[in-house]
């Protein structure tokens, strides 16, 4: 009997360590964006395979605040998105700390890798506006994303996104 019970809350502490909060960092150059403008949502480095759902859900976060997806509009926003583990930084040209390194917390059973979606806003007569969102997950798929760091990203091109943003899901 203690051994099955023993069982029992080893299952539930591995059921327990893939879903958890999930922290999403953001940040953007500045907010930029005019409520009610046309843009023109391109995909530049999405895989194939999550093109159709990266494209929906930058529509759905863009339309959430106010903006209008256009196949032709006056505002052209370039999309893309990556992953890579986690424990790689990506440093600037000038020593900057882009995108940080994470380290693997004691007793994880996987190596986490950084999922980052990138916007870049071109309007004429402007300098390129770049936001971005980025989580970390060990078991978290890249798919799974897509819609939380669409919405984070455009959130913070608004200038309405949280340096962290917190949620429940699969880390």
């Amino acid at each position: 009997m203690l051994a099955r019970s023993g069982m029992m809350v080893l299952a539930a502490l591995a059921l327990a360590a893939c879903a958890g909060l999930v922290e999403t960092r953001t940040g953007a150059d500045a907010a930029s964006l005019p409520p009610k403008m046309p843009v023109e949502v391109v995909l530049a480095g999405v895989p194939d395979a999550l093109s159709s759902a990266t494209r929906a859900a930058i529509g759905a976060a863009l339309a959430d605040h106010g903006f209008t997806p256009a196949p032709e509009g006056a505002a052209r926003l370039t999309v893309a998105l990556a992953e890579r583990p986690a424990a790689m930084a990506v440093i600037a040209a000038d020593g900057r700390d882009i995108s940080p390194a994470k380290r693997q917390r004691l007793l994880q059973d996987c190596a986490d890798r950084t999922q980052r979606l990138l916007l870049v806003l071109e309007m004429p007569g402007a300098a390129p506006v770049r936001a971005w969102a980025e989580e970390a997950h060990c078991h978290g798929t890249l798919a799974q994303s897509v819609a939380p760091l669409a919405t984070q990203a455009v959130a913070a091109l608004a200038g309405k996104a949280l340096p962290v943003h917190v949620r429940s899901g699969r880390d």
